[in-house]
């Protein structure tokens, strides 16, 4: 396989995986819960979950994100950290792996 197309199909892994971590964490489900409806093994979900945040160290691009209240999601906030201007929420059932992962950001700040 070329270089190129390994590329286009890491970055298609890469996005399939954001999405799928995105709505673990907005499902207001445990990461255990979440893989058993979707038939995906914890472990992968891990491995996919260190891919994305690894992907997202190593980009030099900022994005975008748009601000919204949704109630329900704040509902389930069990922690909030702040440093400097940046805040990240750290919502129930988040996991070790991507607390350490939230933390290496927030470090980098």
């Amino acid at each position: 396989m070329s270089k190129g197309i390994q590329i286009i199909k890491e970055n298609n892994n890469l996005a399939e995986w954001s999405r799928q971590v995105e709505e673990c964490r907005n499902s207001g489900l445990s990461v255990r819960s979440w893989c058993e409806q979707h038939q995906i093994a914890i472990s992968t979900f891990h491995y996919r979950q260190q891919r994305v945040w690894k992907a997202l160290q190593k980009s030099s691009q900022f994005v975008e994100v748009p601000l919204s209240f949704d109630e329900s999601i704040h509902s389930n906030i069990a922690a909030s950290v702040r440093v400097g201007n940046i805040c990240a929420e750290v919502h129930n059932g988040a996991d070790e792996a991507t607390l350490a992962a939230l933390f290496r950001v927030l470090k980098s700040c």
